[in-house]
């Protein structure tokens, strides 16, 4: 297992920065996630062998398992090294390893994935891991429950013909033997919690909606399993919202489809919707319960910008940020650090863009109103705060030419004409929010294009944070 070097045309980085890429740049973008996850990998590996015997141990038994994983079957091992919660347990584990915590150093999250990887690819193989929480999880595939258990318990993971078992304290828990799809809930006190699929389609990995795995988006509280009547309302939501995305917005489907392999329902304030991204967590969102077909998926178009853009990010540098500066956004309440704006721009250019196409696919005049409005209110937002990077000085070449054709978009998105009474509500709303956004940080700036002052309020994105724009 080794990582590949990667190359993106011109021609596909400018459609990348347009916000649209296609299947194309979406597989691109995965297989370079999948050589930043091997290089993570490594590296545990690499400072697991300065520890104690049994942490070096374990991560080299986890190397060599995986290295089966791929010698057998390499898009399994893809699979199961690029699912969303891997990122953040090794960097995690890293972190530990390199003495950046105080907590005991182990390679445990490293074997429970190359065993999820062997159990997947059929490979036999016999491990011991600690039971954490009441559970053994495996990534990608679920977990084993083991309510009273202490933590630390040792369990003993056997991967055989028939599927795999899980044994600890004196119980047995079975796996089911389907090991490239998600296993049911546990019934008759089975003990095996699997992921369930929010979408399947002949030929594709299923979306997973992993109410499980608290490392697939840790930036957010998680919602815990979810009861029957509310997995059947996700699963009956996004079946609709899929339905709307193939009818009105082909291109995004194909995106979606080929980028977002897991879904985290999430916590939300009370009366509002939560949607976010992580940068270590590529193919995944963390959503609230959706409301309806079209707000999710506007969501997903949504998060699906954060996700392309995190990728690209890993690939170039963009900017070249100075710390303590911070601008006008036209959709928070607080300033925003440069790359913060930038993902903010790329991801309502993708808002206006939906929106646009959406102002066709509406049946009704208050739909057709609502999408106009929002189409001229983000795309005006947008095209603000696009001139706010242009001109801020702080753009690598790169990224100036990221944030140039972005540019040419959303000219492009400003000739296009709305109705008088749509746009006049749009600037409404645009003179509203600039209106309390002055009030609230007057002494700062309150004209795009300036820097501000650091507040109370203002928080840069940190590496593997939550991406809201």
């Amino acid at each position: 297992m080794t990582p590949s070097p990667h190359r993106m045309s011109g021609a596909l980085f400018d459609r990348i920065a347009s916000g649209e890429g296609g299947r194309e740049a979406a597989v691109l973008l995965r297989r370079a996630e999948y050589s930043r996850r091997l290089m993570l990998v490594r590296e545990v590996v690499a400072r697991a062998r300065d520890h104690s015997a049994p942490v070096a141990a374990a991560a080299l038994t986890a190397w060599s398992l995986l290295s089966r994983v791929h010698g057998t079957a390499p898009d399994v091992a893809r699979e199961v090294l690029t699912y969303p919660s891997v990122g953040p347990a090794q960097l995690r584990s890293l972190s530990v390893l390199v003495g950046a915590t105080d907590a005991v150093p182990c390679a445990d999250p490293l074997l429970a994935t190359a065993v999820a990887g062997a159990l997947r690819a059929n490979l036999p193989v016999t491990v011991t891991l600690p039971v954490r929480h009441g559970r053994l999880l495996l990534p990608s595939l679920g977990a084993a429950l083991f309510d009273g258990v202490p933590d630390g318990e040792p369990a003993t993971v056997r991967v055989g013909p028939g599927g795999a078992s899980v044994t600890a304290a004196g119980r047995r828990v079975r796996v089911p033997p389907d090991t490239g799809r998600p296993g049911p809930d546990p019934v008759s006190g089975t003990g095996w919690l699997g992921l369930r699929p929010l979408l399947t389609a002949p030929g594709r990995t299923p979306l997973l909606l992993d109410d499980i795995d608290p490392d697939a988006f840790p930036a957010a509280p998680g919602t815990g399993r979810l009861p029957a009547a509310q997995w059947a309302h996700w699963r009956r939501t996004f079946a609709d919202a899929r339905r709307l995305l193939r009818a009105a917005h082909p291109g995004p489907l194909a995106e979606t489809e080929a980028t977002f392999r897991a879904v985290v329902p999430v916590l939300a304030p009370p009366g509002r919707d939560a949607a976010g991204s992580s940068d270590e967590t590529f193919g995944c969102t963390g959503l609230s319960t959706p409301r309806d077909a079209r707000d999710l998926a506007l969501a997903l178009v949504h998060e699906l910008q954060h996700n392309k853009l995190a990728a690209v990010t890993h690939l170039f540098d963009l900017t070249a940020e100075r710390p303590g500066e911070y601008f006008y956004a036209p959709w928070r309440e607080d300033p925003r650090p440069l790359g913060g704006l930038l993902h903010g721009v790329y991801a309502h250019l993708g808002v206006a863009l939906f929106w646009h196409r959406q102002s066709g696919a509406e049946r009704t005049a208050d739909g057709r109103r609502l999408a106009w409005v929002e189409f001229a209110r983000w795309r005006d937002a947008s095209r603000e705060a696009c001139g706010t990077l242009l001109a801020s000085g702080r753009l690598a070449p790169v990224g100036a030419r990221f944030a140039m054709r972005m540019a040419d978009a959303l000219d492009e998105l400003g000739a296009r004409s709305v109705p008088p009474v749509a746009a006049a509500r749009a600037a409404a709303l645009s003179r509203a929010h600039r209106g309390r956004w002055a009030a609230r940080h007057s002494g700062g700036a309150s004209r795009a294009g300036h820097p501000s002052a650091p507040s109370p309020s203002a928080s840069p994105d940190s590496s593997g944070g939550t991406r809201r724009s």
